[in-house]
């Protein structure tokens, strides 16, 4: 049986990332022939919100979810968790452990914060016959997101209130999400990394015979730029690097998306070796508003039915409100993403 392995990442606090999570597993909940598995990366399901100090939304689990948490979370949740392995993964919160829900209730999630520990770990929920795995993250800890099979991002007023701003900032991320997948060719030159603009001048001496750059790693976002330069003698090569996420840690995304798209124009293919699909985006109009006199927060609002048109308008995937349409429609998406009857 084949697993469908999503990730659902917030791009701020208070974007929705466990309210969309819970709607998705309500719908899983209403099919009981559905296996769940669950687990995060990072910290996540505080009762209180500790910048705002505003109360957040729990995952509510019930018996037969698997989990792979860290063992204190387990003494802070109403669930009631059998205990099936104990790894050898540790976090600040204990070792991770993989269990099975025998009682309902709210769990908090933590789980393994390294990719090659969550690639472990949902290769253990695996061996369970499990139909979806949903990898609770966010965007400031993404990078461990290149082992799931597509995402779910979150956005919303808490991110950027002015909702243009927004806007764009959410078309980039997906635009950057979309770039092909290209072969690595006979006549390429592999680097590890580029951070520095000596790195850069010495991949430029490689170029005569090469087609195409193959970076594995990181490149910083002042070589990016000083690449962006030196650009006419990269023309007419491709430029590969492992997985969108790599670009997504980079720096700021909106200069990250104009320095590929003039990389583009002056005849640079872009392109990854894996693809991550953005499968949908859910957002928030809700957003925690500074007051100055009490020095506090307050719970604040833009026009949902701008938010929402506005970022439809700019990208090429399925946008919902789910605390206003549901899970079903999100929950569909994934499916179908995935070429998975479930």
């Amino acid at each position: 049986m084949q697993t469908i392995i999503i990730g659902i990442a917030g791009t701020a606090k208070n974007t929705g990332k466990t309210t969309t999570t819970s709607f998705i597993m309500a719908e899983v909940k209403k099919n009981e022939k559905l296996n769940l598995g669950l687990t995060s990366i990072g910290y996540d399901g505080e009762d209180i919100d500790n910048v705002t100090g505003l109360p957040k939304p729990k995952i509510e689990v019930w018996p037969g979810v698997l989990v792979a948490v860290a063992e204190k979370c387990l003494k802070v949740s109403t669930a009631e968790v059998e205990v099936l392995e104990v790894t050898k993964f540790a976090t600040p919160l204990g070792k991770i452990i993989l269990g099975k829900v025998t009682k309902g209730g709210r769990l908090v999630v933590a789980g393994p914060n390294k990719s090659s520990e969550l690639r472990q770990v949902l290769n253990k929920l695996r061996q369970h016959n499990l139909n979806l795995i949903i990898v609770d993250g966010a965007l400031n800890r993404i990078a461990p997101m290149v082992e799931v099979e597509g995402l779910i991002l979150t956005t919303g007023a808490a991110r950027k209130s002015k909702i243009s701003d927004l806007a764009f900032e959410t078309h980039c991320m997906v635009e950057v999400f979309s770039y092909p997948v290209l072969d690595i060719e006979h006549n390429t030159v592999s680097l590890n990394s580029i951070l520095s603009s000596d790195e850069v001048d010495e991949l430029l001496s490689q170029l005569e015979k090469v087609s195409t750059v193959y970076i594995k790693g990181v490149i910083g976002e002042k070589s990016l730029m000083y690449l962006v330069e030196k650009a006419e003698k990269l023309s007419g090569k491709k430029l590969i690097f492992p997985d969108p996420i790599k670009l997504m840690v980079i720096g700021d995304i909106n200069k990250i998306h104009n320095v590929f798209a003039q990389l583009k124009q002056k005849g640079i293919e872009i392109g990854v070796r894996k693809h991550i699909k953005i499968i949908a985006l859910t957002i928030n109009p809700y957003y925690p508003k500074y007051r100055f006199n009490s020095d506090d927060y307050e719970a604040s609002y833009v026009n949902k039915e701008k938010l929402y048109q506005e970022i439809a308008s700019k990208v090429s995937v399925n946008v919902y409100n789910v605390v206003e349409e549901g899970g079903a429609g999100l929950f569909q998406d994934i499916i179908s993403a995935t070429d998975n009857s479930l």
